[in-house]
C-alpha cells in the first residue's frame, strides 16, 4: 500500500493572467501590479506553512499515560491510557474526547471500522474479559468472560475472524474466534505471553493466513492460522521488544539489552540484518513500518529514528517531547508520538530528517556556519557547523521570500565540537531553487552568540 502526501503547490493553479490598454493611466497600472503581488503573497501565506513538517503538542482532556494509538481512516481514531480511559478523536486527532471511562476497565482495544471494535478487560472481580462494540466504543458488551486465563492480546483481520493469546499455569494458548468473540476454540500452545502483540495478515499463503507473535522477549511465526508456531531467532537477541511487517516476508524489530539494535528480515525471519544500533540499553521502542520505504522508530530521547529507504540509512526528526518512547503512523503523511501523558501529531509525515554526527572532540576556537555540500544538491546536502562553547543550536531553513520552510534543528543543546547534519529535502514537497538556511546560536540565558545564513540551490 502506498500513500502520498499533500503537494505545497497546486500544480493545476491556472498562471494570473490580466488586460490592459496600452492607453492605461499609471495610477491604474500600479494599482495592477499591487494587486497581483497581493495575489502572490495570498498564496504563498496559504500554502507555505504546508511545507513546514513539524510535530505539534495535542492537548488531551485528561492527563494519564498513553499506552496505544489506532486509527481506521484519516478522521477517526482512538487512544487507551493507563488509567482505562479510551479517547476518540473524528478529526485527524485534533481534539479529543473520552469514549469509555475508567469504570468499564478496558486495557486494550482494536476498531474494525469507525463502529466495530474489540477490546480485552476486566471486572470489578477480577475476571478477565472480552467485549465487543458496535457504536464506536462508547458502549461494550461482554462475549467472553474467564477467571483462569489471563489474557495477553488478540487481533481480527476482519468483523468475524480473530485470535487471542491467554495464560494459565503453566501454559501458554492460542484460541480462535470466527464469530466475533461468540465463541473461542484453542487451537496451540506454547507460543506468546503477556501482554502479548499478535498481527495477521489478510491474504491467504498456500491456503493460511501468515502472523506474528511476539511475547515475554520472544517473537514466533505461523503459516498456518495459529495452528503451528515457529520461533524465530534474531541473533545476539537478548529480547526482543517490538516488531513491524508490512507483508509476510518483510519486516523489523527492536532489540534491548547491552545495545539496542533495529534488524531487518526479508524471507520472513529466517534470517535477519541489523540496521541500526544505539549503544544504550532500552533506547529503542515501537517500530512502525507504513511501506517497504518508510519506516519510524521511538527512541527515549527527543528524536524519532525515520528512514526513507528500507532502513539502509537513519536519520532523526525532532519533536517538542524529551522522549518519544511511542509512535504511530496511519500513513506516510498522519502520525502521532507519545511519551508519558504527553502527545505530538503531524500531518506531513513529520518534517526533516536529519542526521547529526559529530566530527571531531576537539575544541573549536571559533563559531562558525560552513557552504553546504553538495550545492546545488538533489535531494540532500551536508551542513557543517562547529560551535566553542555548550550552547543552544537552531538550524532553520527559509525560502526566497523569506519564509520559513523548516526547523532543521530546533533549540537543542550542543557540546563544543564539529558538527555535520545531513538535510533530505525529498519528502517536503517543496519546489525547486534558491533557499537559505540559518544558523542562530544562544547562551544559556538566551543572549545571541552567533548568526549567519547561507545559500543554497535545490535542483529538483
Amino acid at each position: 500500500m502506498t500513500y502520498s502526501g499533500k503537494s505545497c503547490f497546486n500544480q493545476n493553479t491556472k498562471p494570473l493572467s490580466f488586460i490592459y490598454s496600452i492607453n492605461s493611466k499609471p495610477s491604474n497600472m500600479r494599482k495592477i501590479v499591487l494587486y497581483i503581488v497581493i495575489l502572490i503573497i495570498a498564496h504563498f501565506s496559504l500554502t507555505i506553512e504546508d511545507c513546514e513538517g513539524q510535530w505539534y503538542q495535542v492537548n488531551l482532556p485528561i492527563a494519564s499515560p498513553i499506552q496505544r494509538i489506532q486509527f481506521v481512516n484519516q478522521n477517526t481514531g482512538w487512544l487507551i491510557m493507563y488509567n482505562l480511559n479510551l479517547l476518540k478523536t473524528t478529526n485527524s486527532g485534533i481534539n479529543w474526547t473520552v469514549a469509555t471511562d475508567p469504570s468499564s476497565r478496558i486495557f486494550d482495544f482494536q476498531f474494525i471500522n469507525d463502529t466495530l471494535g474489540y477490546g480485552m478487560g476486566t471486572n470489578t472481580s477480577g475476571s478477565n474479559l472480552l467485549l465487543k462494540t458496535t457504536n464506536g466504543g462508547y458502549n461494550w458488551t461482554t462475549m467472553q468472560s474467564s477467571s483462569s486465563y489471563a489474557l495477553g492480546g488478540f487481533y481480527f483481520v476482519n468483523a468475524d475472524t480473530g485470535w487471542v493469546n491467554a495464560f494459565t499455569f503453566p501454559t501458554q494458548s492460542t484460541f480462535m474466534t470466527t464469530d466475533g468473540f461468540q465463541t473461542l476454540n484453542p487451537i496451540s500452545t506454547g507460543a506468546g505471553g503477556n501482554p502479548a502483540t499478535i498481527y495477521f495478515f489478510k491474504e491467504p499463503y498456500n491456503g493460511g493466513l501468515c502472523g506474528y507473535m511476539s511475547g515475554a522477549g520472544y517473537l514466533w511465526k505461523t503459516t498456518n492460522g495459529g495452528f503451528n508456531w515457529t520461533q524465530l531467532i534474531v541473533p545476539s537477541a537478548f529480547s526482543i521488544d517490538y516488531f513491524s511487517f508490512i507483508n509476510k516476508d518483510t519486516g523489523w524489530v527492536t532489540t534491548n539489552f547491552q545495545n539496542t539494535l533495529i534488524y531487518k528480515t526479508t524471507n520472513g525471519g529466517m534470517n535477519w540484518n541489523s540496521q541500526f544500533q544505539i549503544q544504550n540499553s532500552n533506547s529503542l521502542s515501537y517500530i512502525f513500518a507504513v511501506n517497504s520505504d518508510k519506516i519510524w522508530c521511538g527512541v527515549n530521547q527527543d528524536y524519532l529514528l525515520v528512514s526513507t529507504n528500507g532502513g539502509v540509512s537513519w536519520g532523526k526528526q525532532f519533536t517538542p517531547l524529551n522522549s518519544n518512547g511511542g509512535v504511530y503512523m496511519y500513513d506516510t503523511s498522519l502520525g502521532f508520538a507519545w511519551s508519558g501523558i504527553q502527545l505530538v501529531r503531524t500531518t506531513n509525515g513529520g518534517g526533516p530528517i536529519t542526521a547529526i554526527i559529530k566530527l571531531i572532540s576537539t575544541l573549536p576556537s571559533s563559531i562558525e556556519l560552513k557552504q553546504n555540500y553538495p550545492n546545488p544538491f538533489n535531494p540532500s546536502t551536508n551542513i557543517e557547523f562547529q560551535i566553542d562553547r555548550t550552547s543552544t543550536v537552531e538550524l532553520k531553513v527559509f525560502d526566497i521570500l523569506g519564509r520559513k520552510v523548516m526547523d532543521v534543528v530546533d533549540s537543542k543543546e550542543f557540546i563544543p565540537g564539529v558538527y555535520k547534519v545531513n538535510l533530505d529535502m525529498s519528502d517536503k514537497n517543496l519546489a525547486g531553487g534558491v533557499y537559505f538556511y540559518k544558523l542562530t546560536v544562544l547562551q544559556k540565558d538566551g543572549r545571541k552568540l552567533f548568526n549567519s545564513t547561507k545559500k543554497m540551490i535545490y535542483n529538483k
